[in-house]
């Protein structure tokens, strides 16, 4: 079986209102639940990932988009019918946006108590896993040490109990273990993913990405 972690981007794809998901991202998730694969998320993720949603996905753009209507109804660009045409769109957004956000804790809860998707507690070896990141050369938020921990402890379990494919599918440049842009390795950050036998992918699909040599 298919052992796939993945982090925060995943989960605010799945969970941020008014927005088509990400398509590989939810074949993830439907893979799990079909039993095709095993997910592991950070418990660290549902927290950030409600900030983020609720930071990012307010419908902020459908009062700048009512202002811009009003200034080409008024330069005559656009037509009374086509202008409240225009209005009633922008307030289906909203409520679309807002009854999201409402329900947000419930979407969240229900994504991660579907089937074949285990959510991680910070417990004691993940906390020392953490720890012990200080003292490597590794630029990291205090958030992502705690996400790398995750993946690296439990991604190790997995490993030395005989599964053979475990991977991390994220959209955090700061979790890769090469530099963004380069086919350069960031090495200590990847000999933490080779020594825990991890393979790390910049997308969610689960289809082999061309890889250059180190990596």
């Amino acid at each position: 079986m298919r052992h796939v972690f993945v982090e925060t981007n995943w989960l605010v794809t799945l969970a941020a209102p008014a927005r088509d998901p990400i398509p590989a991202a939810v074949e993830l998730l439907d893979s799990a639940k079909r039993g095709g694969i095993r997910i592991y998320l950070p418990g660290c993720c549902i927290s950030e990932a409600r900030k983020t949603i609720r930071q990012k996905y307010q419908p902020k753009e459908a009062n700048r988009l009512r202002g811009f209507i009003e200034w080409a109804v008024e330069k005559q660009h656009l037509d009374q019918e086509t202008a409240e045409s225009s209005r009633k769109m922008l307030s289906s957004f909203e409520g679309h946006v807002r009854s999201g956000l409402d329900k947000l804790n419930d979407k969240l809860l229900e994504i991660t108590t579907a089937a074949g998707l285990e959510v991680l507690p910070l417990d004691g070896p993940i906390l020392e896993t953490s720890l012990a990141l200080y003292f490597k050369e590794i630029q990291l938020s205090e958030f992502d040490r705690a996400v790398l921990a995750t993946v690296l402890t439990k991604g190790r379990s997995l490993r030395d109990s005989g599964e053979s494919d475990v991977s991390f599918h994220g959209l955090d440049s700061d979790l890769w273990p090469w530099e963004k842009g380069k086919d350069r390795a960031r090495a200590e950050l990847k000999k933490l993913y080779d020594d825990a036998g991890v393979l790390v992918y910049s997308d969610f699909t689960l289809a082999s990405p061309e890889r250059t040599d180190g990596f």
